[in-house]
Order: C-alpha cells, then sequence, then structure tokens
C-alpha cells in the first residue's frame, strides 16, 4: 500500500467518524432543546386529531403568511391503542 493510498484510507475515515459524531451532536442538541409550544405567527386552528403513529392527541397551528402547519401535543399522556 502506498503512502497515498494510505493517506486517502486515513482522511476517508476521518470524514466518516467526524460525519457520526456531528450528527450525534446535532440530534441530541436538536431533542434536547425543542419545545412543544408553536413558534411566533402561528394561529391555533379547530382541527385536532390523534396521531396514528404514536397515539398522541395534537392541535394543528397555522402561519398565514409561508402555509406551514406545526402539530402541538396537547395530550401526552392519554395515548390511544
Amino acid at each position: 500500500m502506498s503512502y497515498q493510498d494510505k493517506l486517502f484510507l486515513i482522511i476517508t475515515l476521518f470524514v466518516i467518524v467526524l460525519s457520526i459524531v456531528g450528527t450525534v451532536i446535532y440530534r441530541h442538541n436538536r431533542l434536547k432543546h425543542q419545545v412543544n409550544e408553536p413558534p411566533s405567527g402561528f394561529q391555533k386552528t379547530n382541527e385536532i386529531f390523534i396521531d396514528p403513529t404514536t397515539g398522541i392527541k395534537q392541535q394543528v397551528w397555522y402561519n398565514p403568511k409561508s402555509g406551514e402547519r406545526y402539530y402541538k401535543n396537547i395530550d401526552e399522556n392519554n395515548r390511544s391503542k
């Protein structure tokens, strides 16, 4: 194995490890700071539903400027089966 092959292997492994560590740190920080309050500019709608994947009741909030929807958990303790 030549010097260039070894250098390429070391750099490739470094990039892969750095990507994995960065992803883990990003996800940990994102989930730690996640709140259950709608961002500013969102308006509460009358739409309430139970998420079929989690069984949690959610309230829908709507941003009229962007059309984006936000789903706020309103009944985390009472999961339907």
